[in-house]
């Protein structure tokens, strides 16, 4: 009996504090296992209470004698296979549950993995990115601007060499990137450029040199010489030679370097920036990006000064200098 009644008392026990299983099973089947577990909680303290009545009126020596009839009773077995049976089933369908919620947590993790690993990659790259383009714009956007410009002064000097009647003016090379001069705001800024000139046909230059006779002279002129081109035109026959022809043949023939640009024997910079503003002037309309905008040649004694603005009225300053490159060296005499 004793044996009996700790049996009893034990699956009681498990009945008045089951698990809890509120967040692992739905609601639903939470009520109805409590309502289950309160069922059996009063049927099988029914029974033992009435084996504790029968046990006071008999007194504890029959208690042996009785406790085979209690036990063979049919009521106590089932109620006894059917609690054992529920916390069979408690206790499974806890184990299914956590399971369950373990796989279900697994997926939601893997899936946030994979939501992580499906975004762009580039998303947080692109964050870095943005930062350092941001901080290096304006050097980024300076260099491409220069490029730009380089670009757009290479067409124009093109356009200028295409023209007629400069046969025997200075020749334009290529445009060398100087810098640019910052003003309060990106429109005021003034992007500088070097053409180097080199003579026409039958004619040098000779850039005046100090006392020593290597270093140029302080303030110094370029000086123009005209030079033979007897052979030039007996292979080519495209020149005359201003030097062995009698001016009455060279009237037929553009005038010479020092009857248009110098003074005396020394190219004028006034007349040479003037005669390049005019000749950029005449030219644009033959640049490609003439048609996108507008060019304005401002008035300037020893440059060329170019305004460019565009159909949202955004301009783009531009200043031309002009000189000689001195031999085979990267030295240029500008004439400033």
């Amino acid at each position: 009996m004793v044996s009996a009644l700790f049996f009893a008392w034990t699956f009681l026990g498990l009945i008045h504090s089951p698990q809890k299983v509120s967040g692992e099973l739905d609601a639903a089947t939470n009520v109805r296992m409590q309502q289950r577990a309160e069922e059996l909680q009063a049927r099988m303290m029914q029974l033992l209470l009435q084996v504790e009545q029968r046990d006071r009126e008999h007194g504890w020596a029959r208690v042996g004698t009785l406790l085979p009839s209690v036990l063979q009773h049919w009521q106590f077995w089932a109620l006894t296979a059917e609690l054992v049976l529920f916390v069979v089933l408690c206790r499974v369908g806890m184990k299914l549950c956590r399971e369950l919620r373990g796989g279900n947590e697994a997926a939601i993790s893997g899936s946030e993995e994979d939501d992580d690993s499906e975004e762009d990659p580039t998303d947080a790259l692109d964050a870095h990115g943005f930062v350092n383009g941001y901080l290096q714009w304006p050097v980024r956007n300076l260099e491409e601007t220069c490029k730009l410009v380089e670009d757009l002064v290479d067409n124009l000097l093109c356009a200028c060499q295409s023209l007629p009647g400069n046969k025997f003016m200075p020749r334009l090379q290529p445009p060398v990137g100087v810098g640019s001069v910052s003003g309060p705001t990106e429109n005021d800024t003034v992007y500088r450029l070097l053409v180097p000139l080199s003579p026409p046909p039958g004619h040098t230059f000779h850039p005046e040199l100090g006392t020593d006779g290597e270093t140029l002279a302080r303030n110094s002129c370029l000086r123009v010489d005209l030079q033979c081109t007897c052979t030039r035109e007996r292979l080519l026959g495209d020149v005359l030679c201003f030097l062995h022809h009698p001016e009455e043949d060279l009237k037929n023939q553009d005038p010479n370097l020092l009857d248009t640009l110098c003074c005396g024997s020394y190219l004028n910079v006034r007349k040479t920036a003037k005669w390049f503003q005019e000749l950029v002037a005449e030219a644009w309309a033959a640049v490609p990006q003439s048609s996108q905008l507008q060019l304005t040649v401002l008035p300037s004694a020893r440059f060329c000064e170019l305004r460019m603005t565009n159909a949202s009225e955004e301009t783009l300053s531009v200043q031309i200098m002009l000189g000689v490159k001195l031999d085979d060296s990267d030295t240029f005499l500008t004439f400033e």
